[in-house]
């Protein structure tokens, strides 16, 4: 039996076989213990689409759910209804760790996060249970729009045929900047804002999607949802890494991370994908080493000259020497020449097209937790 939590919308079609639907809400069960939706991790298939804050608290639409004040109307009606009280925000965030740890399949649904003043600002994002998915659409500049024609869409994608009904029922939400390292687009708007991707923020997996505009395309999502197959926690599992580059060969190591994510590397850290702004970058580098097993040097003819790079590799020599264990792997992306340290160690080559994929495979084998 496989079970599926949609919190926000609900699946209207015909039963299915096998197939067991709770349309229930992230609220507490001290609170509301019918709406409450069991622990997240005790599901297959998780939707989650935070419209107002009644869809997320409750699984579906209130009276208050047009409300400009909504909380306020809610905590009026029910003092437990308070926000703070009816919804333990840590809680969930851990069941869905623990889902997607497991190996459940989540769905985000764009929604705008209605902001209210009530006690301090709030936000219908917390619904997410997922703070990363929070930022990853803000930073995204989420537009709201009417559109019915659909840009490029990757018909290889488990939501092909969701898209493809969106051009029937119109869409209304999209990402206007989608250039992160941890969102792959699968389909955009003709101006090229994205309608829906493959989100990968450490531990955090799962898919961002454009919410539907109609009963057919709310079930069409559900479905495509189902019909992804649970990922096996325990089949391979990898050590996290850190890469160490120099800017120059950005490109390079954005698409070696993406790579490295969609592969099941839980942890790839990279410097602008894990400082933000004011972090001290010393302080934050020296934590990305700590709390990866491996530390990958991307090595060109401006890398092995690069101070950062250097200052890196010397923290990586150290940790390798006090532990007596491999901790720096070479990833060679131009000829050059190896420091003294790494002659004696075998590299991964990355040095041209035919080369990567062999390189890549090395990578993994090496990360992998045996």
């Amino acid at each position: 039996m496989k079970r599926v939590l949609t919190v926000g919308l609900k699946y209207s079609g015909a039963p299915i076989d096998g197939i067991e639907f709770d349309n229930l809400g992230l609220c507490r069960p001290s609170v509301d213990q019918e709406r409450a939706a069991f622990a997240l991790y005790e599901y297959d298939v998780i939707v989650i689409h935070p419209k107002s804050y009644s869809h997320f608290l409750f699984g579906e639409e209130g009276e208050f759910s047009n409300s400009p004040n909504e909380l306020g109307d809610l905590k009026r009606k029910k003092d437990e209804y308070d926000l703070d009280t009816v919804f333990d925000s840590t809680d969930r965030e851990k069941e869905l760790e623990a889902a997607i740890a497991g190996g459940t399949t989540v769905v985000w649904c764009l929604a705008e996060p209605r902001r209210m003043n009530f006690f301090g600002y709030r936000e219908t994002s917390y619904g997410y249970a997922a703070p990363s998915v929070a930022r990853l659409v803000k930073l995204g500049d989420l537009q709201l729009k009417k559109g019915r024609r659909m840009g490029a869409i990757d018909q290889e994608s488990p939501f092909a045929r969701y898209f493809a009904s969106l051009a029937t029922t119109g869409w209304s939400l999209c990402l206007a900047d989608d250039d992160h390292e941890s969102y792959t687009s699968i389909a955009s708007t003709p101006e090229g804002y994205s309608l829906g991707g493959r989100v990968a923020i450490g531990t955090t997996a799962g898919w961002l999607i454009t919410p539907p505009s109609s009963e057919a395309a709310t079930n069409r999502l559900i479905l495509d949802a189902v019909e992804l197959v649970k990922a096996d926690p325990h089949q391979e599992k990898y050590h996290g890494i850190f890469l160490s580059h120099t800017g120059a060969d950005k490109p390079f190591v954005r698409q070696l991370r993406k790579d490295l994510l969609e592969h099941g590397v839980p942890q790839v850290w990279v410097d602008e994908a894990e400082i933000d702004v004011g972090d001290s970058l010393t302080a934050k580098i020296e934590e990305g080493m700590k709390e990866t097993r491996y530390i990958g040097v991307v090595l060109s003819a401006k890398s092995i000259d690069a101070p950062w790079v250097k200052k890196e590799l010397d923290i990586a020599i150290n940790r390798e020497i006090a532990s007596g264990e491999v901790v720096v792997l070479p990833l060679l992306y131009e000829k050059c020449a190896l420091p003294t340290f790494l002659q004696g160690k075998l590299y991964a080559d990355f040095t041209s097209s035919e080369e990567y994929a062999i390189g890549l495979a090395k990578l993994l084998r090496r990360l992998r937790i045996k």
